[in-house]
């Protein structure tokens, strides 16, 4: 049987990949913030603060498996500002949970890929391929976990270990509910993705699935677009 990490397994993207998840012939080994049980499955209580709280997971891990299959990074964050307005320690606060959330999970997931292989996912923004106002520090953020996912797809591919992003757009979750909460930025958000609507959960978590299947083996170093058309397309005002 599959151990397949979800990390961050109680927000809304994660949630999401559990129900896909649940009903196949795998083992879920998923963290929440709360602790609390996802879609009935049991949760190892954590919450990302640094290196170090990555390496206490890991020991967890360790101590109940041998291996991990599949790992998706749930961890991330939204944060929407111009940078004269950006204090440092917001745009540290973002690289932090973006992106040395993603490198530290990687350190710690090669060694328990290395002998049977498998794949690491992460999540990435439209925002990193694309000028987008007011998304400066999360670009930066998103653009170095790409950068990561090449650079590890071509270092551990030797390994069979397969490293790929999802880059969104807009979706719903409880990282975008002011964005949802307020009319206008909805609107405006809407028309900026071409088929002219924001993204679901369930958009993003029915791709996952097959993504870190070993019918996606061929797929590694890959940035996959699940924007709505965001990031590649433009329709006429």
């Amino acid at each position: 049987m599959l151990n397949i990490l979800i990390i961050n397994g109680s927000g809304a993207i994660g949630s999401s990949i559990i129900e896909e998840l649940q009903n196949s012939n795998v083992n879920l080994i998923i963290t929440s913030s709360s602790g609390e049980k996802v879609h009935g499955q049991d949760t190892i209580k954590w919450r990302y603060n640094g290196s170090s709280s990555v390496d206490d997971l890991y020991a967890i891990i360790k101590n109940n498996h041998d291996s991990i299959d599949s790992v998706v990074n749930c961890l991330g964050s939204i944060f929407l500002k111009p940078a004269h307005l950006t204090k440092e320690e917001d745009f540290d606060a973002t690289i932090d949970i973006n992106l040395k959330s993603s490198f530290f999970i990687l350190k710690n997931t090669i060694p328990l890929m290395r002998k049977n292989g498998g794949s690491i996912l992460f999540f990435s923004s439209a925002a990193a391929s694309i000028g987008l106002v007011n998304h400066e520090a999360i670009a930066a953020a998103k653009a170095g976990v790409e950068g990561l996912v090449k650079s590890a797809a071509a270092t551990y591919s030797r390994s069979n270990i397969r490293i790929n992003a999802i880059a969104l757009g807009l979706v719903e979750s409880n990282l975008s509910k002011n964005i949802f909460s307020n009319d206008t930025s909805l609107e405006i958000s809407k028309k900026m993705h071409s088929l002219g609507r924001v993204g679901s959960p369930k958009n993003v978590s029915k791709f996952v699935k097959p993504l870190i299947a070993d019918s996606s083996s061929w797929i590694t170093g890959s940035v996959i677009n699940i924007d709505g058309g965001l990031s590649t397309t433009k329709i006429a005002s």
